[in-house]
C-alpha cells in the first residue's frame, strides 16, 4: 500500500461534513449524500465524461432502456446512490439501529463448524455485510482496497471498526496475501468482495465475456479448498431510501476431485451468483460505470 498522501482542501471539507452527518437522522444523512451525488452526475453528463458514455451503454445493455432521456435519468439516479453510500459511512450502525436493514437467510450462518469465507459484491451499500459478523465465531478478516482520497479512507476505517466484533482490516498491499493466508490458517473468517476492478479491468463477473481463473474470485476458491473453509454467498439490495435487504445464501459445495477441480467448481459457482445478482439489479452495481464489454481480460482463453 502506498503511503497516505496529505488531503487537499476539498477533501478535508468532507471530514467536516462527516462530523455533521453522523449526528443527523439516517434518512437525512442519506438524502444529503444523494443530493451531492446527483449534482456530480449532472456535471459529469454536461462535461461528457468518458465513464458517463460507458455507463449509458451498460444501462442500455443490461437494463434494456432504449430511451436516451430515461438512461440519463438513471445515470443521475446511479450517482445519487453512490452519494448516499458515501454519506452513509457515517451512520452505518445507525441503519441497523433504526431498523432499516432486513436480514434474509441468516440461518445459513448458524452452527458453522469451519472457517467461513463470505463472498460478496459491490452492490447497493455493501458495507452492511459487516453486520453479520456477530453471527460468526471469532474474528473476521476483511481485504479491502484503500481509496485514493485519504479522508474517505479514514472515514471508511472508522465506520468498519465500529462493528462488533471489530474486524481485522487488511488493506491491499504486497503483504496482504500473507496476512489473509495467516488469518484463515489460524481459523479466522474472511470477507472477500469477489467482483473486482484492478488495472483498469473488471475481473468478475463475466457478464458474457470470457473470464480467466484469476483475481479475488479465484483466490477465494483456492483459499477455501486449501484451508477447508466454507464459502457463503452474501449481498445487499436497496429496497428504499436508506433501507436495505441483506441476503445470505447457502454455502457452496466444492464437490469431488483434486484441489484444482474443486477450486474451479467453487469459482464457477461464485461467478453464477455474481451474474445473477448483478443482472437482477445492474444499476445498483458500483462497477457498472467502469465495465468495458469490449476490453479483453488478460489470460482469457
Amino acid at each position: 500500500m502506498k503511503p497516505e498522501r496529505k488531503p487537499t482542501l476539498a477533501e478535508s471539507s468532507e471530514l467536516w461534513l462527516s462530523l455533521l452527518l453522523r449526528h443527523l437522522p439516517v434518512a437525512w444523512t442519506s438524502a444529503i449524500g444523494g443530493y451531492f451525488g446527483a449534482r456530480q452526475g449532472r456535471k459529469a453528463i454536461a462535461a461528457g465524461r468518458k465513464w458517463v458514455k460507458r455507463l449509458d451503454g451498460n444501462i442500455e445493455r443490461f437494463s434494456g432502456v432504449a430511451d436516451a432521456a430515461e438512461r440519463e435519468r438513471r445515470i443521475i439516479a446511479y450517482t445519487r446512490r453512490i452519494g448516499r453510500m458515501y454519506a452513509e459511512f457515517t451512520v452505518l450502525q445507525g441503519i441497523v439501529e433504526e431498523g432499516r436493514l432486513e436480514v434474509v437467510g441468516g440461518e445459513h450462518l448458524r452452527g458453522m463448524s469451519r472457517p467461513v469465507i463470505l463472498a460478496s459484491a459491490h452492490l447497493s451499500n455493501w458495507e452492511l455485510v459487516f453486520h453479520v459478523f456477530h453471527q460468526l465465531e471469532g474474528v473476521t478478516c476483511v481485504l479491502y482496497d484503500p481509496p485514493e482520497n485519504p479522508i474517505r479512507h479514514r472515514l471508511a476505517v472508522q465506520a468498519r471498526s465500529g462493528w462488533h466484533p471489530e474486524p481485522e482490516l487488511v488493506p491491499a498491499s504486497p503483504s496482504a496475501m500473507r496476512q489473509i493466508t495467516r488469518a484463515i490458517g489460524q481459523g479466522r473468517n474472511l470477507l472477500m468482495y469477489v467482483d473486482e476492478e484492478k488495472d483498469g479491468y473488471i475481473w468478475a463477473p463475466a457478464l458474457g465475456r470470457r473470464l480467466p481463473y484469476a483475481g479475488n474470485r479465484w483466490l477465494t476458491a483456492r483459499l477455501a479448498v486449501r484451508y477447508n473453509a466454507d464459502i457463503v454467498p452474501i449481498h445487499v439490495e436497496t429496497v428504499g431510501n436508506a433501507r436495505y435487504r441483506l441476503i445470505v445464501q447457502p454455502k457452496l459445495a466444492a464437490g469431488d476431485g483434486d484441489a484444482e477441480t474443486r477450486a474451479r467448481a467453487l469459482a464457477d459457482q461464485m461467478e453464477q451468483h455474481l451474474d445473477a445478482w448483478i443482472r437482477a439489479q445492474p444499476e445498483q452495481w458500483y462497477w457498472l460505470n467502469l465495465l468495458d464489454m469490449d476490453k479483453r481480460l488478460p489470460g482469457a482463453d
